[in-house]
């Protein structure tokens, strides 16, 4: 009857000692939030600089061309 109750114990504590995350499992999961966050990050500086891209096309479109615009830029900057 006793090597049944010990046998049992030894059950309940191996699954106790399965269940609690080992270190390495923590270290990948913050590595795994890492890029997402990285990704995150990459995706809103694309499209931040598909923005830009599509408004300086705007502009050299309707300011006259890439030397209008520069010209313009100098006298904003000059004042006249």
């Amino acid at each position: 009857m006793e090597e049944v109750t010990l046998m049992e114990e030894k059950a309940i504590t191996k699954d106790r000692i399965e269940s609690t995350p080992t270190v390495h499992e923590i270290e990948h999961t913050d590595s795994e939030l890492y890029k997402v966050g990285i990704y995150i990050t990459a995706a809103f500086a694309a499209g931040a600089g598909i923005w830009g891209v599509i408004c300086l096309s705007n502009s050299f479109f309707k300011g006259g061309g890439p030397v209008e615009m520069i010209k313009n830029l100098f006298q904003a900057i000059v004042g006249s």
